[in-house]
């Protein structure tokens, strides 16, 4: 019953459909961070330190959402996860806050039955109450029943990329209801929160004056980020070697040691301090439909970069590049009118329009 009644997003959740095939960080890669975060989770909520909020942030392709996916699947697979929210801009629900209580509302219910019947009562004595301002939900949905609930172990509640929120003034009213967690009485509730450092988010957290953990990814210590991305690379390249070298002659097939320790570390040189570089490059190299990996790799060496704006276009182009090859003038004029059509909308649009009502659009 109580599940009918709660209109939740589809897709937030970090085990949904869109987002269950996402990766998780690697083994061996952002070992530190993950225990400062598992730490922070495991804290008694009585001790002075304890912070109910763990604020992870880093401009775009730090590999927050990355970090989001692997806290969440840590604490589901301990039972100790409460609910997931990964916000999407122009993802419909999944880009608004008013099905964001209602949806982490349902996920706790459904992971701790026994806060069901609180909730339910709530409905009960109002079922409007799913519709109403979020700071309401918060209250009779969520806090209400934590406080009245039975005493459970610390639970967890991650939320990705809340800058995603479409509402600026939403964004900071979820990080100030958040942040009521600290007072629970009957359990404790972690908040892992990720976002790019934006203006409402740490206007938010400044009205918090301090009562909360944070950690900045794109300030990690250089030689920490060259290890972690390190890793991923040699583990994502061995992979792409080996699925390559069983499907083509052996004439063909890439060295054993490709593409060789020197040019790991000039990728790795190429992607400080952004993950979604490293990730972006071997799924480029793993597509066969771009062809041979080592030629492919040769296009991404060639835009080397040092410059820390123009490391998202060393990350994008080949892949662009790739679009034109082998296609004759008037192709490649099609291709770049379609391609300044479609790019150029979404670059000019004031609000983010979906898929379907920019189809008709355009």
């Amino acid at each position: 019953f109580v599940l009918d009644k709660l209109p939740t997003a589809d897709g937030a959740a970090f085990d949904s459909q869109a987002e269950g095939t996402a990766p998780t960080c690697h083994r061996d890669t952002r070992v530190d961070l993950l225990r400062r975060i598992r730490e922070w989770a495991d804290q008694p909520g009585n001790q002075p330190q304890a912070h109910a909020i763990f604020w992870l942030n880093g401009m775009a392709g730090t590999g927050k959402s990355t970090i989001s996916r692997t806290v969440a699947r840590h604490f589901a697979d301990r039972r100790r996860l409460g609910a997931s929210f990964f916000f999407k801009r122009g993802d419909g629900d999944g880009g608004k806050a008013a099905k964001f209580f209602t949806t982490v509302a349902a996920q706790l219910t459904l992971r701790w039955p026994g806060l069901a019947v609180h909730v339910k009562k709530a409905i009960d004595a109002d079922p409007t109450v799913v519709t109403k301002a979020i700071p309401e939900q918060f209250d009779k949905l969520i806090f209400a029943p934590l406080q009245a609930a039975s005493p459970a172990p610390n639970l967890i509640l991650v939320v990705d990329a809340l800058d995603e929120c479409e509402r600026e003034e939403d964004v900071k009213l979820i990080i100030h209801l958040l942040s009521r967690a600290r007072t629970l009485r009957s359990l404790c509730l972690r908040v892992l929160l990720t976002s790019r450092p934006e203006l409402p988010i740490r206007l938010g957290f400044a009205e918090l004056n301090g009562t909360y953990e944070d950690l900045v990814l794109h300030e990690i210590p250089a030689p920490i980020l060259e290890h972690d991305i390190g890793a991923f690379l040699e583990t994502e390249l061995a992979r792409i070697r080996d699925q390559y070298n069983v499907s083509v002659p052996p004439d063909r097939q890439l060295a054993t040691t490709w593409p060789g320790q020197s040019t790991v570390q000039a990728l790795v040189e190429m992607a400080i301090p952004l993950f979604i570089f490293a990730a972006t490059v071997c799924r480029f190299l793993a597509d066969r439909k771009c062809g041979n990996p080592d030629k492919q790799l040769q296009k991404v060496l060639a835009h080397r970069t040092r410059s820390q704006e123009s490391k998202l276009d060393a990350t994008y182009l080949p892949v662009l590049d790739q679009l034109l090859v082998g296609l004759s003038s008037r192709e490649k004029d099609n291709v770049l009118d379609q391609f300044r059509l479609v790019i150029g909308s979404l670059i000019i649009l004031a609000s983010p329009l979906s898929t379907s009502s920019l189809s008709r659009l355009l």
